[in-house]
């Protein structure tokens, strides 16, 4: 058991449940999922199997079924809670919007740009990219979804503050940014060592910096 990984998702507050039956069954469903949280650390995604998360969880084979198709998809909805859970960290640590029409596009991307750099980024998605995750089916569709989340959270705050520009155009500034994150840590897995210590840090930070540069300045200079 990691007591970090688990600990690094923290609860969202959902709807309160209907009835008795959708209480047991929202509790099912986050005991499975913190269960497939410990058996992700443990033995990586494709470790995971429909039987442990049955055991661990205390519910049955069935119970589990009725929740994901497969124990890979349980593992891969703890890591979408982990991304999602950072994602709206970040996005929280924007200071307050000004009157709609009011700010400029660079204006807010200066405010991301903040909110990227007060957060150790390369610490928080540790737990991410420290479980082996395997070239499968549900990895790619993991790695889409997750990226698809991000771009609309992002998008759905750059709606809001920058009303005057189109959807077209917000949509392209997140997909942009959020890929460009994606890039960064593309980069520094495949770097020697891709180990979180000072001198990886020191890799991320330089990473990082040269992608929001980039951005920052566009591609006439």
């Amino acid at each position: 058991m990691t007591p970090q990984l688990i600990s690094g998702c923290r609860e969202r507050r959902a709807a309160e449940p209907k009835d008795k039956r959708e209480a047991i069954r929202l509790r099912n469903r986050r005991a499975i999922i913190a269960a497939a949280g410990e058996l992700t650390a443990e033995l990586g995604t494709e470790g995971v199997s429909v039987n442990g998360l049955a055991e661990l969880a205390g519910v049955s084979r069935r119970t589990t079924f009725n929740h994901f198709p497969s124990a890979q998809d349980a593992a891969f909805e703890y890591l979408s809670e982990l991304v999602t859970e950072l994602i709206d960290t970040v996005l929280d640590d924007l200071p307050e919007p000004t009157e709609p029409e009011t700010a400029s596009l660079g204006e807010v991307y200066r405010q991301l740009i903040g909110a990227l750099r007060a957060r150790v980024l390369i610490g928080d998605l540790q737990p991410v990219f420290s479980v082996d995750v395997q070239e499968t089916q549900a990895a790619s569709l993991w790695g889409y979804r997750v990226t698809r989340t991000a771009v609309e959270r992002l998008n759905e705050v750059l709606r809001e503050r920058l009303p005057q520009y189109t959807p077209f155009q917000t949509h392209l500034v997140a997909t942009t940014l959020i890929n460009s994150l994606a890039e960064c840590l593309d980069e520094w897995l495949g770097r020697p060592g891709g180990v979180l210590d000072e001198r990886g840090r020191q890799t991320w930070d330089e990473l990082l910096s040269t992608a929001l540069e980039v951005l920052g300045r566009g591609f006439d200079t």
